[in-house]
């Protein structure tokens, strides 16, 4: 009796159910960085920063070749005061490069922290967007490239990320 009431919710058990299928969803995270609001709106924030520093190098830059010019055509000034200039030209151009070296880093840093909080933000909105469509997973869509091969289909959540992460955001700024 004990063994035909288990081959019985065996067979009800197995033949009874559907199949189980995994709901699975990708998000293209650097398309819904680059087109969302507010990483356009961090994208055009750095841009700008770095166009700003590009030009004071250049006014910087352009002293420095001016300084090398007139170090090159003035044959008044004596080797002592030459050399000076020369030592002044090599440690202003170091300074430049230094200058240089620390706004990349500083840049680096800034768009790392911009980055940082709006992919925290999506994640929460990829998390709503993926109740609502009712996905058991989500992929990022670059790391499912991955996987080779899938029997499931996959749904694209990329577009519907940005349209509720936009609507977040001017929903927060309203």
């Amino acid at each position: 009796m004990k063994r035909f009431l288990s081959l019985f919710l065996f067979v009800l058990f197995y033949t009874g159910l559907p199949a189980f299928a995994l709901e699975i969803g990708v998000v293209d995270l650097n398309q819904a960085l680059n087109q969302s609001e507010p990483g356009i709106r961090s994208k055009n924030i750095l841009e700008r920063r770095g166009r700003q520093k590009q030009q004071e190098f250049k006014l910087e830059e352009s002293e420095l070749r001016k300084l090398a010019e007139d170090l090159r055509n003035n044959p008044l000034l004596t080797p002592k005061a030459k050399s000076a200039k020369e030592q002044e030209l090599i440690a202003r151009q170091q300074q430049l490069r230094e200058k240089v070296r620390t706004i990349e880093q500083e840049m680096r840093s800034e768009e790392r922290r911009l980055t940082e909080a709006i992919f925290k933000e999506l994640k929460t909105v990829i998390r709503t967007v993926s109740i609502k469509e009712k996905l058991d997973l989500v992929l990022e869509k670059n790391a499912a490239q991955v996987i080779l091969y899938m029997k499931e289909e996959t749904t694209d959540l990329t577009q519907k990320v940005i349209d509720a992460y936009n609507a977040l955001k001017a929903g927060s700024n309203g």
